[in-house]
């Protein structure tokens, strides 16, 4: 084409095709002046380039590492009521053009940990200084001149075996009250006391004594067999010691056994399930003088073992009698009393010599609630109630006798931190670092988490391998960091190594219950984490407790309520209630895993800004002083302990623990996101979380209301960056009345779905006025429990 001369030069200043970058994240004095810096350097320079402070982001940190453009990247869009709009990086559209791969992919929010947050509704009040006669432990053992086994009326021989053997010097309160009485008398008795105060050797103590007293008995009218003892296996069952979990029974076990050492004539044994019928078949036929159970075993052997002969059983004890009837074992029991006053009836002369003429009945219970005195009128008749002798502080007993003669241990510091759903995660490490800061600082902690697949992700998350790694060399065949020898390497075993079969929706391996946790151990001390819930089969529960038990390192032990109850852990200093309890009773059966018997402890619970800082008045209840000395703590402040290079120091401008705190939560979204067995974990717990708070005791749920639950910050404590109505588990099969249907039938049928309260969390995006109200207690612990045997398996106790 010929040149026509003429020649256009139209000038577009740059101003027109420059983007404006738009800051958020962080405190508004950075983003003010990250701004003012960007406006100076492009009125100078002219380019778009981001000015350095703005690239000390955590979040822009995030993008430019995964190959965004931050020059061309688009303003995020603002928020729209209380859900988050996700921006056109999200949506896969960038610069006007469309990502053929975002049909695919689900869309992705990372929202900031410090932004929306929602604010305390209580101010914080500084603690007053404690009176020093209120930490006066509770529970500690009687001084040993004042009180000492012997003057109870235990023989010699067992009063040396306690002090000799078991190091136990003095009895406690209210094993002074039950030993005395249940060796002088025959009356059925009720035991009522604080966790850690040695309920379960005041009344194993009496039974021991007395069965003791009918060997020397036998001896003296000449029956004895062919090895020169009185009782033995063939003398028959004298006592039955039921129990409301298979871990209660077997710690029962153990102490029982201790305690026998000193009479190795009598036999004691256990039937709980988990194991086959054939071989519990096999113990009773040996012949067994004390038994533990659990209720539903043991009405299935008097049902159907003829070798189970209980006409001489002289003392039945139903310990945690509470949570007997909590978890459904009030027919069970009834059957087991009427069988035992039936088959006693039937022989009522005995050939054994200073066996008791009638049954003693004794009920262990903390508490004394309704249905704990409809079990006391089914086993009891004209009960003794036996509790701590507190005459000296008449103040104190009128507290007991406040509060349904239950309390904390006065020794026990207890706290609680007002934390935001988003902000859940990141804040429980932190606390676990502080703790774990300092060898032997803290040996032994216990985080209660509400629900199985929840206490599965954090075990996974804790124990993961950290995303950035030092330069690793090869020793021994394992990945070691450099200048490691060969003695520094921890005999872990690889992630490929197959553990058994898996169960939780194909998620973790069934037998890997413990690891080096890495993300809260140090190089100074390493933190062995354990997980625990009632999924797990019975073999894998017992070997994780004693693992746990006998651990000589720091530990922390992550687990449901399976671990809340009459177990007795030795050296835990700290209780952390991730989750909220269920109940008011459940808290403090949890705290009482710490501070025993004289002991100090902490303990500290998690509760959210809004309704749920209400619950303090329920902790307040369970002190003694009334709540003057619950501690209160903020999520920014243990942030910064645990995060801060200054490790907790107080002022200054240094705010580095926020963008460490951002980083850690990124590098857990990412490694989610990377993992399709990991970002399927994490949807089953955030669902099964969600399930859980819905099942709260109807005094409670004001205070712990599904309707105000951020169902969207609560995803990012659990590493998810979808919306709340996206998440998925995936490999559900689909639903059998949905085949075969049309598709307007089935949206019908998906829209009618959605309004019962099943959908309501399948939902989790609807707004508040369109969820349903929840069932009533009875029905919400029905669904669990038949949640927890489709996921575990049927068993005595599987509802965690």
């Amino acid at each position: 084409m010929a040149d026509d001369g003429m020649l256009l030069n139209f000038s577009i200043g740059d101003s027109l095709l420059a983007t404006k970058p738009t800051f958020r994240g962080g405190r508004w004095k950075d983003r003010l002046t990250a701004r003012k810096a960007a406006l100076h350097r492009q009125s100078k320079t002219g380019t778009e380039k981001l000015p350095a402070a703005v690239r000390e982001f955590p979040r822009y940190q995030d993008e430019e590492a995964d190959g965004v453009s931050l020059s061309s990247r688009p303003a995020k869009r603002q928020r729209v009521g209380e859900d988050f709009r996700p921006s056109s990086l999200a949506t896969g559209r960038t610069n006007g053009t469309r990502n053929d791969q975002s049909r695919e992919k689900p869309k992705q929010v990372i929202s900031s940990l410090f932004t929306y947050n929602p604010t305390s509704v209580a101010p914080k009040v500084e603690v007053e200084a404690q009176d020093e006669t209120l930490m006066v432990p509770s529970n500690a053992p009687l001084t040993s001149e004042l009180d000492t086994f012997t003057s109870l009326g235990l023989s010699t021989t067992l009063a040396s075996h306690l002090l000799n053997k078991l190091n136990i010097k003095a009895p406690t309160a209210i094993q002074k009250e039950a030993v005395t009485q249940l060796i002088k008398e025959d009356s059925d008795a009720f035991i009522q006391a604080e966790t850690g105060s040695g309920k379960t050797l005041a009344y194993l103590l009496p039974i021991v004594q007395r069965i003791m007293t009918i060997s020397l008995a036998m001896k003296e009218h000449g029956q004895v067999n062919g090895h020169g003892e009185s009782v033995h296996r063939d003398s028959g069952l004298f006592a039955i010691v039921l129990a409301p979990t298979r871990e209660l029974s077997k710690q029962i076990s153990v102490v029982l056994d201790s305690l026998l050492r000193c009479a190795h004539w009598i036999v004691a044994g256990t039937v709980i399930g988990g194991e086959k019928k054939k071989s519990e078949k096999a113990r009773l036929r040996k012949g067994l003088n004390i038994l533990v159970a659990t209720p539903g075993r043991l009405a299935d052997h008097l049902n159907n073992t003829e070798a189970l002969d209980v006409s001489n059983v002289r003392w039945l004890v139903l310990d945690e009698g509470d949570r007997l009837m909590e978890l459904g074992f009030g027919d069970d029991i009834q059957k087991i009393v009427s069988t035992l006053n039936l088959r006693m009836k039937k022989t009522q002369t005995s050939r054994i010599p200073g066996l008791p003429s009638k049954r003693t009945t004794v009920l262990c219970s903390a508490t004394m609630k309704m249905d704990v005195q409809r079990l006391g009128d089914i086993s009891l008749k004209e009960a003794v109630s036996l509790v701590a002798d507190r005459s000296e502080n008449a103040a104190e007993e009128g507290s007991q006798e406040k509060h349904g003669g239950f309390s904390a241990p006065a020794q026990l510091k207890q706290a609680y931190a007002v934390v935001p759903a988003k902000l859940r995660l990141v804040t429980l490490v932190a606390i676990l670092k502080r703790a774990f800061s300092r060898r032997g600082s803290v040996m032994k902690a216990i985080v209660f988490i509400s629900c199985a697949d929840s206490v599965d992700f954090h075990f996974e998350v804790f124990t993961r391998d950290e995303a950035e790694k030092p330069t690793t060399v090869t020793v021994a065949g394992k990945e070691a960091t450099e200048g490691t020898t060969r003695e520094d390497v921890p005999s872990i075993p690889p992630a490929s190594q197959k553990y058994g079969k898996i169960q939780q929706g194909g998620t973790i391996e069934e037998a890997k219950t413990n690891a080096v946790a890495t993300t809260i151990s140090s190089k100074e001390n390493q933190v062995r984490l354990y997980r625990l819930h009632g999924s797990l089969p019975q073999v894998t529960r017992t070997s994780t407790l004693q693992a746990f038990t006998q651990s000589k390192d720091a530990s922390v032990l992550v687990c449901t309520d399976v671990a809340a109850r009459g177990l007795d852990l030795p050296n835990v200093d700290f209780v952390v209630e991730y989750d909220p309890p269920f109940s008011k009773d459940d808290h403090l059966h949890r705290i009482g895993r710490t501070a025993r018997a004289g002991h100090d402890g902490r303990a500290l619970i998690f509760l959210q800004p809004g309704a749920e800082e209400g619950y303090t008045d329920i902790l307040k209840e369970g002190r003694r002083d009334g709540g003057n000395g619950l501690t209160r703590h903020d999520a920014n402040e243990l942030l910064r302990k645990g995060f801060s290079a200054t490790s907790g120091v107080v002022g200054g401008g240094n705010r580095d623990w926020e963008d460490k705190a951002t980083e850690w939560q990124l590098d857990v979204e990412r490694w989610a996101l990377e993992s399709p067995k990991h970002l399927e974990q994490a949807r089953r717990a955030y669902q099964s979380h969600i399930r859980a708070y819905a099942t709260h005791v109807a005094a409670e749920r004001e205070i712990f209301n599904l309707k105000t639950l951020h169902l969207g910050h609560l995803a990012k404590a659990f590493a998810l960056r979808d919306k709340p109505g996206a998440i998925k588990v995936p490999g559900l099969r689909p639903d059998k009345q949905s085949m075969g249907k049309t598709k307007e039938e089935r949206r019908i049928q998906a829209k009618a779905k959605a309004r019962t309260p099943a959908g309501v969390v399948a939902r989790s995006g609807m707004a508040d006025h369109e969820i349903p109200e929840r069932t009533d207690e009875q029905e919400a612990k029905r669904k669990m429990r038949m949640m927890a045997r489709a996921m575990g398996g049927a068993s005595e106790f599987n509802l965690g």
